[in-house]
C-alpha cells in the first residue's frame, strides 16, 4: 500500500508540474490549454482508481468505480481534442464535431452513473459487475482514441522535422500508457475478473510524463529546468513548513497526553507554536527566498529578455554606423545569450556585400555560396512562420553538413518589406546546451528590428559615400569651372580689347570710304550712267552698316566692360522725339506709312539723362517699326506720365512678333524670323534692341513690348521723371 501510495504521489506531482508550467508558458495557446486540462483530469483518474481499491463497503467502492468510469470518458474527449489540436495555438475542430462529441460525452457520463454501464460490485470476487450499456462504453472509448490517433498519424505524415519528432513523441507514450490502461483497467477487469493490475496505474501515467519529458528537453517542446527548479523550491518550502507544523502537532499531542501540565511543558508547547505562526506569516517569503536561491544555483545563464530586447533597441536607436551597430547588437546577444559568436552577413541577391562578426569566429569564413544558401534557404524554409533554421531539428543533409563545418546552430534570415537582405548565424552556447524556447522566442523578435536596423544603416552608408564621391565631383567639377572663369574672363578681355582696337580701327578708312563715296555720287564732275551710280549707292549704304555695327560693336564693348559714359542733364524728351520724328517721316511717307506723334502740349516731360544715348533708344525703335510695317501702315509714337514715370510707347501695325520669339528680342546677336511677314530687305545687326535696353536701364527705365502676329506690336520705355534740376556728367562704372 505504501508503495502505490507513493508512486500515485509522485505520478500526480508530476502530471501536475507539466501541466501548470505547459499552461504558464503560453496561456493562449489551445495545445497548451488541453494539455494541462488533460493532466488534471488525468490526476483525478490516478486518485479516484486508487480510492476504488481502498474502501470497506461496496457501495463506496462501486461509487468510486463509477467516479473512475465518468473521468475516463472525459480523458477520452481530451485526448481526441488534444491530438486534433496539438501543436497548434488555436482550436481546429470543426463545429459538427464539437457538438456531437461533447453531446455524446454529456450522454455517456451520466450513464456511467448508473447500472447500465456497471450495476454493482462482488464481495466475494473483488470485482464490479458490468451493466448493460458496457459495450457503448467501449465503443466510445475505441472512437475517440482511435480517433485521436489517425489525427496524430497525419501529423507524422505531414509535419516538418521538429513536428514529426515531437508527434513521435506524443504517440510512443500515448500508446504505453493507453494500451497499458486497457489492458489491465479494462480488459483484465471485465473479461478476467482480475483487480490485481490496477494498482500500477500511476507507472502508466509516469511513462508517459517520461516520454512528454524527453520531448521537453531534447526538442524545445517546454522547458523542463523550470519544473526543475521550481519542484526544489517548493519541496523545500514544504518540507520547511511541515517541520514546523509536526514539532506543534507533536507537542500538542504530548501536551494533551499530560493530567497535570507543568509549567516546562507550556513553554515546551507556546514554543512551537510560535514558530509555526511564524512559518504561516512568512509563507510567501520565504518563497521567494527558495525561488531565488533555486534560480542562482540553476540558472547561471539565465538573462532579463525584456532588459535585452530595451537594451538592443536603444543601440539601434542610437546609431546609423554599420560597423557599430553590428559590433553592438552582436556583442550584447553573445553576452546574453552566453554564444560562442554571432555574425551578420548581407547579401544582394546572390552576393555576399558585408560581414560583421562577434566572438570566437577564427577559421571560420562567413562568405561563399554554402553561407549563402543557408540563408536563402531560412527565408524560403517550410516553416514559413518560423522562418529559422536550427541545427538540432535538421535532418541530416548539406544544410546540416555547412552549419556543423561552421560551428552554426541558428539561422534567422534578416527580411525587410519581403526583401532578404541577409542573415543572422548563431554558434554554439558556451555551456553546451542547446537554445531553450525562450532565447528561439527572443531570436524571433530580435530579427526583424536588426533587420530594419541594418538596411537602414547601410543606406545611411551608402548616401555618406554617395556625398562623399559627390562632394569630390562638386570640388572638382567647381575647380574646372572656376579655371575655365577665369579663362573666359581673360578671353573676355582680349575680346573686348580687340573689339575696341579693331572698331577705332576699323571706323577711320570706313568714314573715309563712306566719304569718298558721297564725294563720288554728289561732287563728281562727270555725269554717272545709271549702273554705276547704283553700284555706289549699294557701295555706300554698305559702308554706312559696316560704320553702323562697327558702333554698335564698340557700344557692347564699352557696356559690357562698364566703361559707357553717361552725360545726364534736364531736357523734355518732346524735343528728341520731335528731332527723330522729323528725320523719319520722309522715309515713312516714301513707304506710304503713316507717322504719328501724341503727347499732350500743355504738360512739360522733363528727363534727366543722356540725350544722345536716349536719341538712339527711339530712333532704333522706330526704325524697327519703319522696317517691318507694311505699305498703308500706321506708326504711333505716344508719350504719357504715368505717377513718377514717363511712358513712351512705339506702337505699329507690322508684322508682329511671335509669343516664343519676344524673350529673345533684348539679347545680343538676336534676330527673329519673321516668317508670317517679310516687308524689308535689309537686315540688322542684331545688337539694335540689346543696346537700347542696356541704355534705358542704365536710367533706371525699363522697356517692354507687347506683340501680336500680324497685328502689329508696341514697344514702351519707362524713365522717371526729373527729380532735381541742374546738369551732370557721370561715367557708369
Amino acid at each position: 500500500m505504501n508503495i502505490q501510495l507513493a508512486l500515485l504521489l509522485f505520478a500526480i506531482a508530476g502530471n501536475s508540474l507539466l501541466g501548470l508550467f505547459t499552461f504558464y508558458k503560453n496561456p493562449k495557446s489551445w495545445t497548451n490549454r488541453l494539455f494541462s486540462l488533460f493532466t488534471l483530469f488525468l490526476n483525478s483518474y490516478l486518485i479516484f482508481n486508487h480510492l476504488s481499491l481502498n474502501q470497506s463497503s461496496d457501495e463506496e467502492t462501486l461509487f468510486w468505480i463509477r467516479a473512475v468510469m465518468s473521468n475516463a470518458v472525459i480523458l477520452g474527449l481530451l485526448f481526441y481534442f488534444l491530438a486534433k489540436t496539438f501543436p497548434q495555438k488555436e482550436f481546429i475542430l470543426p463545429r459538427w464535431q464539437l457538438i456531437l462529441s461533447l453531446v455524446a460525452t454529456t450522454i455517456l457520463f451520466f450513464l456511467t452513473q448508473t447500472d447500465l454501464i456497471f450495476q454493482g460490485y462482488e464481495n466475494e470476487t473483488n470485482n464490479p459487475i458490468p451493466g448493460k450499456a458496457i459495450g457503448l462504453f467501449a465503443l466510445y472509448t475505441l472512437i475517440f482514441l482511435s480517433g485521436g490517433f489517425i489525427e496524430l498519424a497525419l501529423k507524422l505524415k505531414n509535419s516538418t522535422t521538429i513536428e514529426k519528432i515531437q508527434t513521435k513523441l506524443f504517440i510512443l507514450g500515448t500508446i504505453f500508457m493507453f494500451v497499458l490502461i486497457l489492458t489491465t483497467n479494462f480488459l483484465f477487469v471485465v473479461v478476467f475478473k482480475a483487480t490485481a493490475l490496477v494498482g500500477l496505474l500511476p507507472l502508466y501515467t509516469l511513462a508517459f510524463v517520461g516520454f512528454i519529458s524527453y520531448a521537453i528537453i531534447k526538442h524545445r517542446f517546454l522547458d523542463i529546468r523550470f519544473i526543475i527548479v521550481r519542484s526544489i523550491a517548493y519541496t523545500l518550502l514544504t518540507l520547511f513548513i511541515a517541520l514546523g507544523y509536526v514539532s506543534v502537532l507533536f507537542n500538542f499531542a504530548f501536551f494533551i497526553g499530560r493530567e497535570s501540565p507543568s509549567i516546562s511543558t507550556l513553554q515546551q508547547f507556546i514554543v512551537p507554536t510560535i514558530l509555526a505562526v511564524f512559518f504561516a506569516i512568512s509563507f510567501q517569503p520565504l518563497r521567494r527566498l527558495f525561488e531565488k536561491l533555486t534560480d542562482r544555483l540553476f540558472y547561471k545563464d539565465h538573462y532579463d529578455s525584456n532588459t535585452l530586447l530595451w537594451n538592443l533597441s536603444s543601440t539601434m536607436a542610437s546609431t546609423l554606423d554599420i560597423s557599430k551597430l553590428s559590433s553592438s547588437i552582436l556583442g550584447q546577444l553573445r553576452d546574453s545569450i552566453k554564444i560562442n559568436y554571432a555574425v551578420i552577413v548581407l547579401i544582394r541577391k546572390k552576393t555576399i556585400i558585408w560581414v560583421g562578426s562577434s566572438g570566437n569566429t577564427k577559421g571560420r569564413v562567413f562568405k561563399g555560396k554554402d553561407i549563402l544558401d543557408i540563408i536563402h534557404k531560412s527565408h524560403t524554409s517550410s516553416r514559413k512562420l518560423e522562418q529559422i533554421i536550427i541545427y538540432e531539428e535538421l535532418s541530416e543533409g548539406r544544410t546540416k553538413d555547412v552549419m556543423r563545418e561552421h560551428g552554426a546552430t541558428i539561422v534567422l534570415p534578416l527580411i525587410v518589406h519581403s526583401d532578404l537582405i541577409g542573415g543572422l548565424l548563431l554558434g554554439e552556447k558556451s555551456s553546451g546546451e542547446i537554445y531553450s524556447s525562450e532565447d528561439v522566442d527572443l531570436l524571433k523578435i530580435v530579427a526583424p528590428e536588426v533587420a530594419v536596423a541594418v538596411r537602414n544603416a547601410m543606406s545611411y552608408d551608402e548616401i555618406k559615400r554617395f556625398n562623399i564621391t559627390l562632394e569630390q565631383e562638386v570640388k572638382n567639377a567647381t575647380t574646372r569651372l572656376q579655371n575655365a572663369n577665369k579663362r573666359l574672363k581673360e578671353l573676355d578681355v582680349l575680346k573686348d580689347e580687340f573689339v575696341s582696337i579693331a572698331s577705332h580701327e576699323l571706323r577711320t578708312p570706313m568714314t573715309a570710304i563712306k566719304s569718298y563715296l558721297w564725294m563720288a555720287l554728289n561732287k563728281s564732275p562727270q555725269k554717272l550712267g545709271n549702273p554705276l551710280k547704283k553700284y555706289l549707292n549699294i557701295s555706300y549704304q554698305s559702308t554706312e552698316r559696316l560704320i553702323h555695327l562697327v558702333n554698335d560693336m564698340l557700344t557692347v564693348s564699352r557696356i559690357e566692360r562698364n566703361k559707357i559714359e553717361i552725360k545726364k542733364q534736364p531736357f523734355d524728351i518732346i524735343e528728341i522725339l520731335k528731332l527723330i520724328f522729323d528725320e523719319l517721316k520722309i522715309t515713312a511717307e516714301e513707304k506710304k506709312i503713316k507717322l504719328l506723334l501724341k503727347y499732350n502740349p500743355g504738360e512739360m516731360y522733363q528727363l534727366h539723362g543722356d540725350k544722345e544715348k536716349l536719341r538712339e533708344v527711339f530712333q532704333n525703335l522706330v526704325g524697327n517699326s519703319l522696317k517691318f510695317t507694311p505699305e498703308n501702315g500706321r506708326i504711333v509714337i505716344k508719350v504719357k506720365k504715368e505717377r513718377a514715370t514717363i511712358a513712351i510707347s512705339v506702337s505699329d501695325t507690322g508684322s508682329g512678333i511671335r509669343e516664343e520669339d519676344q524673350s529673345k528680342l533684348f539679347k545680343k546677336f538676336s534676330k527673329i524670323e519673321y516668317a508670317y511677314a517679310n516687308h524689308s530687305s535689309q537686315h540688322g545687326t542684331g545688337l539694335g534692341l540689346y543696346i537700347s535696353k542696356q541704355i534705358v536701364s542704365l536710367h533706371n527705365g525699363d522697356i517692354t513690348v507687347q506683340s501680336e502676329v500680324d497685328k502689329g506690336s508696341t514697344f514702351t520705355v519707362r524713365l522717371p521723371l526729373i527729380q532735381d534740376k541742374g546738369g551732370e556728367s557721370i561715367k557708369h562704372v
